[in-house]
């Protein structure tokens, strides 16, 4: 034989072992609950005298009973009318009549002995009547139709008995149906205890069982609800309370007294109860049966329990009654269908098929004992054994199944954990490879922005790639920060931080994403609003992304920044009047990669990271938005201890910086040769530790706590290096880097950021904005110290190789005017030798002024500078006679330091290119004036003057061969050093004047 047959064997085994032994059960329940020995009625009369009734035990009134068909005979005519012999059970033809019996009791009876008497259900109405008296009753007997009432309830009566005998009379009538008064089961007769405990007994186990199976419903439901929504989820649901209402309604028909129906609507509300108990059954097993769930037959009963169930609410009671056996047969075939499905599946797959096995052969079980009680009349009392096999093998099942599925998302837990983890690591690593490349495309695309043959159209598009690419950096930012969140990686070193620094800062950081939108950025924090206790990079952190979002989903309107203080937090909020988000959004708009809109480019991981930094801080993350009208996200992070005195600290500090500053510019002239170091940040103490870095003896350090006062500073000494901090409020270190650069270059004047922030894109936008190099905070003095001393000495390098090359092109004097002018001396040896003697002289004066050494100097004295300028006109004069006309208005007194060479440039430009081009006489004016802010310089010349574009290139600072030259670099080097180039108002044929302004010391430009 082989293995498969074995098993096979050994499945069958197992199954008949169990119902042999529900079989087993069932008739040692029905012998245990078998009644005694017990006399009968007969000739209408029940003796109990000598029998000895014990107190708990309950006899049926089977028997002889007189008989009076087609009468309701008052219980006191009984004796005076004749009546039948007749078994209740056997007269079944009449439409009403009464029974009647006599019971003798034991003469030593107590006197107060309570009886009790059963009646069951009957067709259809009863009324019982002992002793005379009627004691209950269901529904109403009548002897016609019109009076008559259906119920056929059971109900149980109580009495005492009257000189030791009960005469009983049961009148029954039933219109209802064809089945005539036939009663077919047993009366019972006890003492009252007796039967109440009897009932009481199966009045439990019935109980235990229905409220066993409502449990199974409610707890399908419940699931349903609130877990999981599927049609099958139901069918359990209905599946389990349908055959508990059916065992109620079975078992105690007098459950069905609650409901107002009369005898035809309660005999199909039974029916249909039973027909959705099979009919659930059925479709549990299928959805338990997993491999046959696409059973073509389960269609096919579908449809036919739906005709069934049309049928019993459509067709009259008696015709009911006729087909109620083809019902009986669909649910036979129907169960036993199931049965055959059930035991195929455990015989092919077993595992959790093994305990759906032991609920079909319970079932089937109950089932058979159920044909065999119908046909042989058996009573045995409630059963409930063949039900807790069937509750035991669902709770197996789906314990198994259970276990089984846990198991399975145990693994796929683990799965899931180790795949996280991979995806984390791959996250991680592939942010960190993308960095390069990255930076290597934001490097060249920046290269080529600073090219001049580039249009603007051009330009534009490389500052949009550039931009693109920061985006891109600070996305991966996040997603490495999340990464580390979820590892718990990250920790926050909190300090004092002025929350204005932080805005303005971010603010600047983020112009770029506001660029071709009507978005006005603004902080509406009050300026004494007190220190945060926070962690500035991540705080940098938690505004770029809360600001970057509000940009992002805003085209136009404001975003506005606004703060408040409640216990000991500061609650900082972020409005914008975007789109807005629905409360589903906002829901999912936090978690990890959740997006605001579909199409969203972004991973979506911005906010949670910023959530996470902020419950960090021991803050919490709020979110208030309308769709279309705007989205609020609101934040709290604790306040700085101790603030007033931290604020009196700083103020002290701060005055002492002032009167260190004054007096290192009192001291400016006598320590010309240090190095000027400009240390620009708005916390004091930083200002204080920062200039103690450099020694006074080779560093001059002036510090500032604002942008627009240090830009104020930016023309009184030469200054070697400039160190700002990169979150000020106001104006960030970004905006003020920017300012500076519009007047000198990178290497003019070098300048050292300091940041909180070490990630690639901050320092990416530092270095765009014009930094030579940056430090990341926490500060290393060391570090500070070696990079401001590399910056300084690639300035003064570069300076130096700048003056070789200024003092060698001062000494290329052009030939012709080399040549012309000894020319001149030579002509005028022979015709004016007093004229000719004092050219001579004035050419030896420009000669001298031309290679002074101060002409490499960053300002001259104005009267230096016009000796070289008198010198020059005076040869020009000599040169070319009447053709060159001076005129000198200047004021007097006026002491003010310029650019070398600027006025001579000038003065040179409107002789060559104004007047002498013109053909005829034409005049320079030499205009110097004094005002109470500046000194203003002008060159007016009535030459040929210049067009727009000539005017245009030269204020652009545009690259241009020939003319002009002298005028382009006059003009940067004036902007560069006043912050303010050169004017000029010209226009063909009508000359041309250039004027510019020398700001008094103290002075802004």
């Amino acid at each position: 034989m082989s293995q498969s047959k074995i098993n096979q064997t050994k499945y069958i085994l197992i199954l008949v072992v169990i119902f042999v032994v529900l079989t087993g059960l069932r008739l040692l329940w029905a012998i245990y609950h078998a009644p005694a020995e017990q006399p009968f009625a007969r000739n209408a009369l029940l003796d109990l005298r000598g029998y000895g009734l014990a107190e708990d035990q309950t006899i049926v009134l089977d028997g002889e009973w007189s008989f009076y068909p087609d009468k309701l005979v008052d219980p006191g005519e009984i004796d005076k009318t004749n009546g039948n012999l007749s078994e209740t059970a056997k007269d079944a033809s009449h439409r009403f009549g009464t029974y009647h019996v006599t019971i003798h009791v034991d003469e030593n009876s107590a006197a107060d002995e309570v009886y009790s008497i059963r009646i069951p259900s009957t067709n259809t109405a009863s009324a019982l009547f002992v002793n005379g008296r009627l004691k209950g009753k269901s529904g109403e007997v009548a002897a016609d139709i019109d009076r008559h009432q259906g119920k056929g309830n059971p109900y149980v009566v109580s009495f005492f008995a009257e000189k030791n005998k009960i005469d009983v009379v049961l009148q029954v009538s039933n219109f209802d149906t064809s089945q005539g008064i036939a009663i077919n089961k047993s009366i019972k007769f006890g003492t009252h205890d007796a039967i109440a405990k009897e009932q009481h007994f199966t009045d439990i186990l019935m109980a235990g069982i229905v409220i066993t199976l409502l449990l199974y419903s409610i707890y399908s439901l419940l699931i349903y609800l609130f877990i999981h929504r599927s049609k099958i989820i139901l069918f359990f649901a209905f599946g389990f309370l349908l055959p508990g209402i059916d065992e109620l309604i079975t078992y105690n028909s007098a459950s069905m007294g609650w409901l107002p129906l009369n005898y035809e609507w309660s005999f199909k509300f039974k029916e249909l109860v039973y027909l959705g108990a099979a009919l659930f059954l059925v479709q549990i097993m299928k959805v338990l049966l997993a491999n046959f769930q696409q059973y073509k037959r389960f269609q096919w009963f579908n449809l036919f329990y739906g005709l069934c169930a049309i049928a019993i609410i459509v067709l009259p009671l008696n015709t009911l009654i006729q087909v109620n056996v083809a019902f009986f047969i669909l649910y036979i075939v129907s169960f036993l269908s199931v049965v055959s499905l059930a035991l195929k599946e455990y015989f092919q797959y077993k595992d959790e098929s093994f305990f759906i096995a032991i609920v079909v052969t319970s079932t089937t079980s109950g089932i058979v004992w159920g044909l065999i009680k119908a046909v042989s009349g058996m009573e045995i009392p409630f059963y409930p054994f063949d039900y807790v096999f069937a509750f035991l093998g669902f709770a197996f099942f789906w314990f198994r199944r259970f276990s089984r599925q846990n198991k399975r998302v145990v693994e796929l837990v683990d799965e899931l954990k180790q795949a996280d983890l991979l995806k984390d690591e791959f996250l991680t690593s592939s942010a960190k490879k993308l960095w390069n490349p990255l930076n290597k495309m934001t490097t060249i695309a920046q290269t080529l922005q600073n090219q001049d043959s580039l249009t603007p159209k051009e330009k534009n598009n490389l500052e949009y790639l550039i931009n693109i690419g920061r985006s891109m950096s600070f996305t991966l930012n996040d997603l490495l920060d999340f990464t580390r969140l979820k590892e718990n990686m990250i920790q926050v070193h909190p300090k004092s931080i002025n929350i204005h620094a932080v805005i303005f800062g971010v603010f600047d950081l983020l112009h770029y994403l506001a660029d071709g939108k009507q978005i006005k950025l603004t902080s509406t924090v009050p300026t004494d609003f007190p220190h945060v206790f926070a962690d500035e990079s991540r705080l940098i952190q938690i505004f770029f992304n809360l600001l970057e979002n509000a940009i992002k989903y805003t085209e136009s309107g404001n975003v506005r920044v606004h703060a408040q203080v409640l216990n000991d937090l500061a609650i900082i909020c972020i409005e914008d009047t975007g789109i807005g988000m629905d409360e589903k959004t906002q829901k999912n708009i936090m978690s990890a990669y959740g997006k605001g809109i579909e199409d969203d480019e972004g991973l979506g991981l911005g906010l949670n990271v910023s959530k996470n930094l902020i419950e960090l801080h021991g803050g919490s993350l709020q979110i208030q938005s309308e769709v279309r009208k705007g989205t609020k996200f609101c934040f709290t992070i604790p306040l700085a201890t101790g603030q007033h005195e931290i604020d009196g600290e700083i103020n002290r500090q701060h005055d002492d910086i002032r009167v260190e500053k004054k007096a290192a510019d009192e001291e400016q002239q006598c320590s010309n040769n240090k190095h000027h170091i400009l240390v620009v940040d708005d916390d004091p103490s930083n200002l204080k530790v920062i200039a103690e870095i450099f020694p006074p003896e080779q560093y001059q350090v002036v510090t500032e706590t604002s942008g627009t006062e240090a830009l104020k500073l930016l023309h009184v000494v030469e200054w070697d290096l400039i160190i700002i901090d990169v979150m000020m409020p106001y104006m960030s270190g970004y905006e003020l880097t920017k300012l500076i650069r519009e007047r000198y270059s990178l290497t003019e004047l070098p300048i050292l950021l300091l940041t909180s922030r070490n990630d690639t894109a901050d320092v990416n936008i530092g270095l765009t904005s014009g930094a030579n190099d940056y430090v990341a905070k926490p500060i290393n003095w060391l570090e500070l110290k070696s990079r401001s001393i590399a910056l300084i000495d690639l300035k003064k390098s570069i300076r130096e190789k700048q003056y070789m090359e200024s003092a060698w092109l001062q000494a290329q004097i052009r030939p012709h005017f080399l040549f012309n002018t000894l020319n001149t001396i030579a002509s005028l040896s022979a015709l004016d030798t007093d004229r000719m003697v004092n050219l001579l002289s004035e050419f030896g004066n420009y000669l001298h002024s031309s290679f002074k050494e101060d002409n490499l100097k960053r300002v001259i004295p104005l009267e230096k500078e016009l000796e070289l300028v008198r010198s020059y006109l005076y040869i020009e004069s000599e040169r070319f006679g009447d053709r060159l006309q001076v005129k000198w208005e200047i004021d007097e007194n006026i002491t003010v330091d310029i650019p070398p060479l600027s006025l001579q440039t000038l003065v040179e430009n409107a002789v060559l290119h104004g007047v002498l081009k013109k053909g005829s006489t034409g005049t320079v004016c030499i205009q110097i004036t004094n005002h109470k802010d500046f000194t203003k310089i002008a060159i007016i010349d009535d030459g040929v003057g210049m067009d727009h574009e000539q005017i245009r290139r030269i204020l652009a600072d545009e690259n241009q061969a020939g003319t002009g030259i002298g005028l382009l670099n006059t003009n940067k080097r004036l902007k560069r050093i006043y912050g303010k180039g050169l004017k000029i108002q010209s226009s063909p044929s009508m000359g041309t004047t250039i004027e510019f302004r020398i700001p008094h010391e103290g002075t802004s430009s």
